[in-house]
């Protein structure tokens, strides 16, 4: 903002985006236009001949200015509006003092009346102190012109002109006291303005700081995970080498004792089975806290989701899930950490499970596994329960967060540290017809970090 910007109701920003519409561009012209018509009219037959006078100097300041005007306009300098103005102001002032002291003639109602004109226009363009200014110096010429005459005694007593005087001199007062309380009532706009702003920001701070407490608090629940992952790992990791080394020993008393009862050997072939996949799935856990004794293999996806459909299959059987599994029939290979892919899978595919709050019919979990694209491989587990609202699923991946009574909120953070681990990424979407769809979107390649 320049000096001048303070002595102006509008800045030369703001009259750049008054005269960006085409409409009041083409108005200011059109009045500009109007302008040299009546000066064309009034004052170009004077200018003809050349005789030096007061009215050849007033015409030549109005083309002036007139000119000033539309250059200003048309170059976006739009200081030459006020200037133009004050302009205008002064060449008033110096006409009617010169129809009264010079030729001694009487100004007539209409001259008068001009100067509320003059009133309205300054106090759109200036602020108050400039605009009191100017309608005070124009009003003290209409006032001094006007009763000029009868004090001289070169004229005759005039009640209209005087009314038309006393009109003048009551619009300047008014309109002094309207800017006045206009002045106050903005200063009292901007006062609450600031104070609301202030309460806005205060607002603010305080969501802030308390968003800020709920993540160090989640932060600090997941610290204690972590801390105590290897821990946990190691106490479960006990009872499930104890169960697989009974189950070596009932393996090796059935060899001898059960070689006619081969429904005991294959069911205690499942109990071993699980009891190494448990090992696994604890073990799994232990390594998502940490970069270190992850083995990654080139491994077949299709199969090793296969794996984990089989593993939960007896559960959505049990709750009356249809469980739909559609692979590729291409083998879908990528170099991953199986395990870890293993156990995303099943979380995920928990998750479609309890997406239903009772059994009811028609429910169904699809399972696709896909590969785009020769770089990526994807897990997609689609459901038709209740789904996420657009709000729960932007914070579903936060930790601790979680729709279930009983749920810890952990499931898809593990999938996230997962997809991370593999330079991947995992989403939740909204199903048009009801649900919600998970993938798990892994790299083929061989991951870095």
């Amino acid at each position: 903002m320049t000096k001048f910007d303070r002595y102006l109701v509008l800045s030369q920003a703001d009259w750049s985006g008054i005269f960006s519409s085409k409409k009041v561009t083409g108005s200011a012209y059109a009045c500009i236009a109007i302008g040299f018509g009546l000066w064309f009219f009034n004052s170009a037959i004077r200018l003809s001949g050349f005789e030096l006078s007061f009215r050849l100097a007033y015409s030549v300041i109005i083309f002036s200015i007139l000119t000033l005007m539309l250059i200003g306009i048309y170059k976006h300098n739009f200081y030459a509006i006020p200037i133009s103005i004050i302009g205008f102001n002064i060449s008033y002032a110096l006409a009617i003092f010169h129809q009264t002291f010079v030729i001694l003639d009487h100004i007539h109602v209409v001259t008068v009346c001009y100067s509320i004109l003059y009133f309205l226009i300054n106090a759109i363009v200036f602020r108050l102190t400039i605009t009191l200014i100017l309608n005070f110096l124009v009003f003290l010429s209409v006032a001094i012109c006007s009763i000029a005459p009868q004090i001289l005694g070169s004229g005759s007593s005039q009640p209209l002109l005087f009314n038309a005087v006393i009109l003048s001199g009551s619009a300047l007062v008014l309109q002094h006291l309207v800017l006045t309380v206009r002045g106050m009532l903005i200063e009292q706009l901007g006062a609450v303005k600031l104070q609301v702003a202030a309460l806005e920001a205060e607002v603010e701070i305080e969501n802030a700081r308390r968003e800020a407490r709920e993540k160090t608090v989640r932060l600090s629940r997941i610290s204690v995970v972590e801390a105590l992952g290897a821990s946990i790992a190691h106490e479960i990791n006990q009872p499930i080498a104890a169960a697989s080394t009974y189950c070596q020993a009932l393996r090796n008393w059935s060899a001898i004792e059960c070689q006619d009862a081969p429904e005991t050997l294959r069911a205690l072939a499942g109990v071993e089975s699980n009891v190494e996949r448990a090992a696994r799935l604890v073990d799994n856990i232990r390594l998502l806290t940490t970069n270190k004794d992850r083995h990654y293999a080139q491994v077949d996806i299709r199969e090793l989701v296969r794996d984990q459909i089989d593993l939960m299959q007896a559960e959505f059987d049990r709750r009356g899930i249809t469980l739909q599994y559609e692979p590729e029939p291409a083998e879908t290979a990528a170099f991953v950490c199986a395990s870890e892919v293993a156990l995303a899978t099943i979380n995920l595919l928990r998750n479609a499970m309890e997406a239903f709050d009772d059994p009811i019919q028609g429910a169904v979990v699809k399972v696709v596994c896909r590969q785009p694209s020769s770089d990526w491989v994807e897990i997609l587990v689609i459901d038709n329960g209740r789904g996420l609202s657009p709000e729960g699923i932007q914070i579903a991946f936060g930790a601790f967060q979680t729709t279930k009574d009983a749920g810890a909120g952990i499931g898809l953070s593990i999938c996230q540290k997962v997809a991370e681990h593999h330079s991947g990424s995992v989403s939740l979407s909204a199903n048009p017809g009801g649900g919600l769809s998970a993938t798990l979107r892994l790299a083929a390649k061989a991951p870095h970090g």
